[in-house]
């Protein structure tokens, strides 16, 4: 192999400042993010659908005496799924890859929705429901990882966030598509929203090929020269002719996961490794006091909490999207700052603020549901709209990327399935809790969603590390284990390493007198991703 010598150094902030999100990277996050809009819509339609008349007479909740078990059942079964889903999706992503896995879930999606479309009783939906959550948990296991397995470190966060703002504007679109089909007339008009759910799995399966496969996982299956060619266009950058960032990032992937595949394991092993159970013990943690904030109960059940503030049918709709608009609105804010602030504080900070918000909206419960004081009602709405912001400014994100940023690649498609699974069933528990509750004890539990995120702000600012802008690769460290770390960041600067050193790393990479790349049979310019072969 030939290789290139350097005689110039550069410093670590240079080498830094040649992170960069070039047109094919963007397009890249931008189609898969298509897959968490399927999540999203598949997740939330289910409001809106609750919401329709038409729904409760041909389903016959209008007059069944056991609908409030039915609605808990159809909520419920839809995150047991889920739970199914996740670990499908840790081992689907682990063993066929993240595109793979990907088109699984979109697969299940398209084929229940369309099932679920054609329901002609309770049963029926509920069961198509439960595959829903199957596809649905599939993509949501899938979808983050992939993100932050491309991602530059520095840019981790915003990438990764995509996925929630994406998943919000698929709630946000559920919503909307729901008010929109209340005014159609006829018994069917449920029937509209929830066949739409098979609109973007379809667009998607439709330019999957054409995707990426994560270069973390060609890697640990010893297809190097396919992952040099994907980190190589993906962080093509003007100014950096020589790929100087894609080549040092690769050295650093390729040592790492090198290593990581000696340590190879199973979810037992994952229990016995002393490291990698303080990663389960966090990841089952945050995701439980996540879920255990109210958002779901109120994403879910908002008809039924609307309807208790005395609103009618088109003011708990409108109501319902703007909820999702807010979430969708504040997600795409956060981007502008969740890689700038540390991860446990982002945390720490969202937790106080929705425990504080929600024990307002308590005690406007308390006092005002069941009322005719308006000023009291529209506190209480003011209140939930406000809970749905600092939740998508603070939270939305690091659901995702804090739980993929945890784990070491050998594992991380299992660990990120553990998160995903622990989000499923702390769902399914607090839906098929929440309508009884609301009956039975009203206000008063909300005062769980209070206690439990003020034991995870506590919890989190006391013993989870800060992981922000770290590459994936050195974050062992912050768990004891810098042996498990192959090279550090640090070490890749030219005066610890010189170029030429790094590129004996790379397959099939020779020099072009005009400074340019090629790898295998196609040549890569120094001026941009256009250039270099279809991957």
């Amino acid at each position: 192999m030939a290789t290139m010598s350097r005689t110039n150094t550069s410093s670590s902030a240079q080498f830094d400042s040649k992170q960069h999100l070039n047109s094919y990277i963007i397009t890249v996050i931008f189609f898969l993010s298509l897959s968490s809009i399927s999540f999203g819509y598949t997740g939330a339609i289910i409001a809106t659908t609750l919401t329709q008349p038409s729904f409760h007479k041909h389903m016959k909740l209008d007059t069944n005496p056991n609908a409030t078990a039915l609605i808990s059942a159809i909520n419920g079964l839809f995150y047991t799924g889920g739970a199914i889903g996740s670990f499908l999706a840790g081992w689907t992503s682990s063993r066929y890859g993240r595109k793979w896995s990907a088109v699984v879930g979109n697969v299940i999606i398209l084929v229940a929705g369309g099932c679920l479309t054609a329901s002609v009783n309770p049963a029926m939906f509920i069961v198509f429901r439960f595959f829903c959550g199957v596809g649905a948990f599939q993509l949501l296991a899938s979808i983050p990882l992939w993100l932050a397995e491309v991602a530059p470190p520095k840019m981790r966060g915003i990438v990764t966030d995509c996925h929630a703002v994406m998943m919000l504007l698929g709630y946000t679109i559920a919503c909307y598509v729901g008010v929109g089909f209340y005014f159609d007339s006829g018994e069917n008009q449920w029937r509209g929203p929830i066949g739409m759910q098979m609109v973007f799995p379809t667009i998607v399966l439709c330019g999957l090929y054409w995707m990426p496969e994560s270069p973390r996982f060609l890697l640990s299956k010893g297809r190097a020269e396919e992952a040099w060619r994907v980190v190589r266009r993906m962080h093509s950058n003007p100014n950096d002719p020589v790929a100087e960032f894609a080549k040092r990032e690769f050295y650093q992937m390729r040592k790492q996961i090198d290593l990581d595949n000696t340590f190879a394991t199973s979810y037992l092993g994952i229990f016995k490794d002393k490291s990698l159970r303080k990663r389960a013990v966090m990841t089952i943690f945050l995701e439980f006091c996540l879920m255990s904030s109210g958002i779901l109960v109120i994403l879910n059940y908002g008809s039924i909490i609307w309807r208790n503030m005395g609103f009618d049918t088109v003011q708990v709709l409108n109501f319902q999207g703007g909820f999702q608009l807010t979430g969708f609105v504040f997600n795409v804010v956060a981007m502008l700052f969740v890689d700038r602030v540390k991860r446990n504080w982002l945390m720490v900070v969202g937790f106080v603020s929705c425990a504080t918000v929600m024990s307002c909206h308590a005690a406007l419960q308390k006092y005002y549901v069941a009322s005719t004081e308006r000023g009291g009602l529209i506190a209480d709405a003011t209140m939930i709209f406000l809970f749905q912001t600092v939740y998508s400014l603070f939270l939305d994100g690091p659901t995702f990327f804090y739980i993929a940023e945890i784990w070491p690649s050998h594992v991380r498609s299992q660990g990120f399935a553990i998160g995903m699974a622990t989000l499923s069933l702390t769902a399914m528990l607090w839906l098929e809790v929440a309508p009884q509750a609301f009956e039975d004890v009203g206000w008063k539990l909300y005062l769980a969603f209070v206690a439990i995120p003020i034991v995870g702000a506590i919890t989190i600012a006391l013993y989870f590390p800060d992981t922000h802008q770290k590459p994936l690769e050195e974050i062992a460290a912050l768990f004891g284990d810098a042996d498990r770390v192959a090279v550090y960041q640090r070490e890749l600067d030219s005066s610890h390493m010189p170029l030429d050193v790094i590129e004996q790393s790379i397959p099939n990479l020779t020099a072009t007198s005009s400074g340019g790349v090629e790898t295998g049979d196609s040549t890569t310019k120094s001026d941009g991703a256009d250039e270099i072969e279809k991957i």
